[in-house]
């Protein structure tokens, strides 16, 4: 198969030195991007992380912001067989990019927010039949609730559902659900465990998928 996978987190600039992000470190992508390999998969890893080792035998591409793990994603998401949006891309970008760097005042500053795109939406959407599209969900309550939501709404083939504690940690426990079958949680462990688990479930479900078609 070819995964695929995102990582880390976006930075949506407000000047040339400053902008809007997230505490993601990237390893649960990365994570995902060695358990791919080692199971002799090609991976694409599309990463805002810039700190952790580049994986060998991966394609890497680097990138910042929102809008460019997007362009990335859409110029590399008709050649793969799966995708795993494992990034945390920004919700929101500033309205407008100040050109030079904004002078500190005493006076109090409004910075206006717009929504960034969807991706993992936009790839939902836009999948073939022999595609898979699997995404993170963290919420911080209603967790099962929330995650199934983004399942249903973004026409996901699985969700992995996590909290804020897993941000930047090395182990989390974390809770899975694919479009058909139950949730399965997965105690507290290290992250390339967890990412296995995650290969090997986006495995079986392009299996369970050529077997349907076999059928048919």
């Amino acid at each position: 198969m070819h995964f695929l996978i995102t990582a880390g987190g976006t930075r949506e600039y407000i000047d040339p030195v400053r902008f809007i992000s997230n505490a993601s470190s990237g390893k649960m992508g990365y994570a995902l991007c060695k358990a791919a390999l080692a199971a002799d998969h090609k991976v694409t890893l599309i990463t805002a992380a810039k700190n952790l080792p580049e994986p060998k035998s991966a394609k890497v591409i680097y990138v910042e912001t929102c809008a460019q793990m997007f362009t990335a994603v859409k110029e590399n998401f008709a050649q793969c067989d799966c995708l795993i949006m494992a990034a945390a891309v920004s919700d929101y970008t500033p309205k407008k990019v100040a050109k030079h760097k904004i002078k500190k005042s005493l006076s109090a500053m409004t910075i206006e927010l717009k929504p960034t795109a969807d991706i993992l939406k936009w790839a939902g959407t836009n999948k073939s039949d022999d595609q898979i599209v699997i995404g993170f969900a963290l919420e911080d309550k209603a967790v099962k609730t929330g995650a199934e939501k983004n399942l249903r709404e973004k026409n996901l083939d699985m969700i992995i559902a996590n909290s804020p504690a897993a941000i930047g940690a090395d182990k989390s426990s974390v809770q899975i659900k694919t479009a058909t079958g139950k949730w399965q949680e997965l105690s507290m462990s290290n992250k390339s465990s967890t990412a296995k688990k995650i290969i090997s479930m986006g495995e079986k479900i392009a299996k369970e998928s050529q077997n349907k078609k076999a059928a048919e």
